[in-house]
């Protein structure tokens, strides 16, 4: 099992259709950059990856995994993958390039897991803005892309797998 203690490391990202299949090329952050005290492991086996840890809301409250494609074609349509987990509300945040107010906007969908595995298809125009002035949100303005937990006390038990824009 390939671990992923990888702690804000701006790695060169590629392609993001083959997001799943290269796992050294994701990162995890969590609010411990600002003086939070959340945590996350981040674990890869055979196309899945797993994050667990736990969020804590008081200064911070995130956890994520991220991937920065290299390019996104302009007329993707939305994010597509697999999860299941621990029966809670999770996230994918899409950072968008250029110049944002306050500097660590972004753009946010929910997603609730199961036990179960489930495929989720979230169009970029479900996405809601969180931040005031960022770019306008087009396919290839995405700078970064993750799965997170956010921003209430919860235990992180998730699992997926099967990333692809569509």
């Amino acid at each position: 099992m390939k671990n992923l203690y990888v702690f804000l490391l701006f790695l060169t990202m590629s392609a993001f259709a083959g997001m799943s299949e290269k796992p050294d090329q994701w990162y995890v952050v969590t609010d411990r950059v600002m003086g939070g005290s959340s945590n996350l492991e981040a674990d890869y086996d055979d196309g899945t990856f797993k994050m667990t840890g736990n969020v804590v809301k008081k200064d911070g409250g995130f956890v994520r995994l991220a991937h920065r494609p290299e390019e996104i074609n302009k007329n993707a349509k939305g994010i597509k993958f697999k999860a299941r987990g621990n029966n809670e509300t999770y996230e994918v945040h899409l950072t968008l390039k250029g110049v944002k107010m306050p500097p660590w906007s972004y753009l946010s969908s929910t997603f609730n897991v199961s036990e179960n595995w489930q495929e989720f298809e979230i169009s970029f125009s479900d996405f809601k803005k969180n931040g005031y002035m960022m770019a306008s949100m087009k396919p290839q303005n995405i700078r970064d892309i993750s799965i997170a937990g956010y921003g209430r006390d919860f235990d992180v038990d998730l699992e997926f797998k099967d990333v692809t824009v569509f």
